[in-house]
Protein backbone atom coordinates (compact mmCIF):
# COMPACT_ATOMS: atom_id res chain seq x y z
CA UNK A 1 0.00 0.00 0.00
CA UNK A 2 2.89 2.36 0.14
CA UNK A 3 3.41 2.15 -3.27
CA UNK A 4 -0.16 4.09 -3.93
CA UNK A 5 0.54 6.73 -0.72
CA UNK A 6 3.74 7.67 -2.95
CA UNK A 7 2.03 7.91 -6.23
CA UNK A 8 -1.03 10.04 -4.27
CA UNK A 9 1.62 12.24 -2.56
CA UNK A 10 3.41 12.83 -5.45
CA UNK A 11 0.48 13.81 -7.22
CA UNK A 12 -1.04 15.83 -4.53
CA UNK A 13 2.41 17.66 -4.58
CA UNK A 14 2.02 18.41 -8.09
CA UNK A 15 -1.30 20.03 -7.85
CA UNK A 16 0.23 21.71 -4.61
CA UNK A 17 3.30 23.22 -6.94
CA UNK A 18 1.07 24.20 -9.51
CA UNK A 19 -1.32 26.21 -7.45
CA UNK A 20 1.48 27.81 -5.56
CA UNK A 21 2.80 29.29 -8.61
CA UNK A 22 -0.08 30.83 -9.82
CA UNK A 23 -0.42 32.36 -6.20
CA UNK A 24 3.26 33.61 -6.58
CA UNK A 25 2.50 34.97 -9.91
CA UNK A 26 0.28 37.65 -8.07
CA UNK A 27 -3.69 37.32 -7.49
CA UNK A 28 -5.72 33.97 -8.52
CA UNK A 29 -8.94 32.79 -10.62
CA UNK A 30 -11.39 31.23 -8.88
CA UNK A 31 -10.88 28.12 -10.81
CA UNK A 32 -6.99 28.15 -9.19
CA UNK A 33 -8.57 29.26 -5.85
CA UNK A 34 -10.73 26.15 -6.19
CA UNK A 35 -7.82 23.99 -6.84
CA UNK A 36 -5.53 25.17 -4.18
CA UNK A 37 -8.31 24.66 -1.92
CA UNK A 38 -8.94 21.08 -2.81
CA UNK A 39 -5.02 20.30 -2.67
CA UNK A 40 -4.85 21.84 0.89
CA UNK A 41 -7.61 19.40 1.82
CA UNK A 42 -5.93 16.57 0.19
CA UNK A 43 -3.24 17.41 2.21
CA UNK A 44 -4.71 17.41 5.38
CA UNK A 45 -6.66 14.11 4.15
CA UNK A 46 -3.27 12.31 3.55
CA UNK A 47 -2.02 13.44 6.90
CA UNK A 48 -4.83 11.95 8.92
CA UNK A 49 -4.66 9.21 6.91
CA UNK A 50 -1.30 8.91 7.90
CA UNK A 51 -1.73 9.67 11.49
CA UNK A 52 -4.59 6.99 11.47
CA UNK A 53 -2.71 4.26 10.23
CA UNK A 54 -0.10 4.96 12.72
CA UNK A 55 -2.55 4.87 14.81
CA UNK A 56 -3.58 1.20 13.80
CA UNK A 57 -0.71 -0.47 13.93
CA UNK A 58 -0.47 0.19 17.91
CA UNK A 59 -3.79 -2.12 17.85
CA UNK A 60 -3.40 -6.25 18.50
CA UNK A 61 -5.45 -8.25 16.69
CA UNK A 62 -6.42 -11.65 17.64
CA UNK A 63 -6.07 -14.13 15.91
CA UNK A 64 -9.81 -15.49 16.26
CA UNK A 65 -11.29 -12.95 13.71
CA UNK A 66 -8.21 -12.20 11.53
CA UNK A 67 -9.43 -12.28 8.13
CA UNK A 68 -6.28 -11.96 6.40
CA UNK A 69 -4.79 -10.07 3.20
CA UNK A 70 -8.83 -8.75 2.50
CA UNK A 71 -9.25 -7.75 5.61
CA UNK A 72 -6.31 -5.52 5.42
CA UNK A 73 -7.00 -4.26 1.85
CA UNK A 74 -10.68 -3.05 3.45
CA UNK A 75 -9.28 -1.85 6.55
CA UNK A 76 -7.06 0.58 4.16
CA UNK A 77 -9.53 1.60 2.24
CA UNK A 78 -11.93 2.31 5.19
CA UNK A 79 -9.36 4.16 6.82
CA UNK A 80 -8.78 6.21 3.35
CA UNK A 81 -12.54 7.40 4.08
CA UNK A 82 -12.26 8.05 7.68
CA UNK A 83 -9.64 10.88 6.08
CA UNK A 84 -11.45 12.06 3.92
CA UNK A 85 -14.43 12.22 5.70
CA UNK A 86 -12.72 14.08 8.55
CA UNK A 87 -10.91 16.75 6.24
CA UNK A 88 -14.32 17.15 4.50
CA UNK A 89 -15.81 18.45 7.81
CA UNK A 90 -13.41 21.21 8.16
CA UNK A 91 -13.10 20.37 11.75
CA UNK A 92 -9.23 19.27 11.83
CA UNK A 93 -8.26 22.92 10.25
CA UNK A 94 -5.26 22.20 8.79
CA UNK A 95 -6.12 22.79 5.55
CA UNK A 96 -8.12 26.11 6.42
CA UNK A 97 -4.59 27.62 7.83
CA UNK A 98 -3.00 25.86 4.55
CA UNK A 99 -5.35 27.42 2.62
CA UNK A 100 -4.98 31.06 4.30
CA UNK A 101 -1.57 31.10 4.47
CA UNK A 102 -0.69 29.51 1.24
CA UNK A 103 -3.18 32.00 -1.10
CA UNK A 104 -2.46 35.26 1.53
CA UNK A 105 -5.42 35.25 3.25
CA UNK A 106 -4.97 35.88 7.23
Amino acid sequence: MEITDAASLQYRNTSLNASLESVKRGGISEAEEAKLKEACQDFESLFIKQMLDTMRKTVNKGELLNGGMAEDIFEDMLYDEYASAIAGSGDFGISKMMYSELAGRR
